[in-house]
């Protein structure tokens, strides 16, 4: 069923009265995913796989397992990046429709170009550059997928690159995203609005068990899909739809919510293999992937979910200041892991100047490219975000 929104009178829609919705908490989520895909990119699976020897002799087997489902668990950051994407533009687009009776089309996606695409279009000249000055062709190539906002195709068919921009292709899935999902917002009731929702989650596990069928490489065949990945978009949207009815929870079940997060994600890697170990065969059965990407997306849900339970009184100030940089942080910090290790040798040992490096480049890029165009979204804005 659809359903026409009558249109808004422009005044409406250019009105100044604009909803002053600041919540900390969520700037406080940016930031722990963040922190989660950089833990995740301190050791990576190919350098685990150079070392397999040394890690086996310090960890054992068994050891080495936990080890590597823990350093994969870090890479669901990614996932809750995801969900919490699909959650604000979901919550910002159902406040802009209720409060004008209208969804300005053309306004959203400006609004989402001047955010994104400034910081973007500097990441992927700077992947450009150092692709030609390294003679790498199929790099080069990679990035012109990038400019198109079809990394992740790119991506999901060759693999991963050495080059520290190429955790660019999430941008990708995120816009691919955007294609789609303002326009059920302006058309769709609420009640199928959560339908669409769980036909998103239909369609990844779908695609999960094509792939699992196929064999498909999880760690980057499977895991940059965005068919896959509308699983974590989808529990962001419903928990927007459900938020008043399930407001009024206790803050110690938000700290259970938090703390269970963590638990699922390191379940869908232990058990379910969803990213693969260093060692053994990546063939993973679909159901296996199936249940792996659904307990992933359970646990964004449940991290994301609780800290709206906690709320913004007892989020620190420093972890909510720095969230509101994340973007330039993920976009940053493989870089400034090149980088650091370029002043100390040793991996682990190079990982608090390689944090410091990334903090200091994100504010400085904040404040020289991201910050004038964010000025300039504030034109668009039909409410505050």
């Amino acid at each position: 069923m659809l359903v026409a929104i009558p249109a808004q009178p422009a005044a409406a829609l250019n009105s100044d009265a604009s909803v002053k919705d600041h919540r900390p908490e969520l700037d406080v989520v940016r930031f722990l995913a963040f922190l989660l895909v950089f833990f995740h990119h301190v050791y990576p699976r190919i350098y685990v796989q150079e070392h397999l020897g040394e890690f086996i002799a310090v960890l054992g087997h068994s050891g080495l397992r936990v080890f590597m489902s823990c350093a994969n668990a870090c890479g669901m950051g990614l996932c809750l990046f995801f969900t919490l994407s699909a959650y604000l533009i979901t919550d910002l687009l159902l406040k802009e429709r209720s409060k004008f009776q209208a969804i300005s089309i053309r306004k959203f996606y400006i609004r989402r170009m001047l955010r994104i695409w400034p910081l973007y279009g500097v990441g992927v000249t700077i992947g450009l550059a150092l692709a030609a000055m390294g003679h790498h062709a199929s790099d080069v190539t990679r990035f012109e997928w990038y400019l198109l906002f079809v990394g992740n195709i790119y991506c999901a068919a060759h693999g991963w690159s050495g080059n520290p921009m190429t955790l660019l292709w999430s941008i990708s899935v995120e816009e691919q995203f955007y294609l789609v999902w303002p326009w059920a917002m302006r058309w769709l009731s609420i009640r199928n609005l959560a339908i669409c929702a769980g036909c998103f989650i239909a369609a990844a596990n779908a695609a999960l068990f094509i792939l699992g069928e196929r064999a498909a490489a999880t760690d980057f065949t499977i895991w940059a899909n965005s068919f896959v990945q509308l699983e974590m978009f989808a529990v962001g949207i419903l928990l927007a739809l459900a938020k008043k009815s399930i407001a009024g929870l206790s803050a110690w079940l938000g700290y259970l919510m938090i703390f269970a997060g963590p638990v699922l994600w390191f379940g869908a890697c232990f058990l379910f293999r969803i990213k693969p170990p260093a060692e053994g065969s990546e063939s993973v059965t679909s159901f296996a992937l199936m249940l792996g990407f659904g307990l992933g997306a359970l646990g964004c849900a449940s991290v994301l979910h609780g800290f709206c339970v906690v709320g913004p009184s007892c989020m620190p100030r420093w972890a909510s200041s720095l969230g509101k940089i994340s973007y330039g942080l993920y976009v940053w910090h493989l870089f400034m892991l090149v980088v650091a290790r370029g002043f100390i040798s040793s991996r682990a040992g190079s990982v608090p100047l390689a944090l410091g490096f990334t903090i200091l480049t994100a504010k400085l890029s904040y404040a020289l490219i991201e910050r004038p165009f964010l000025r300039l979204k504030r034109r668009f804005e039909i409410l505050h975000s």
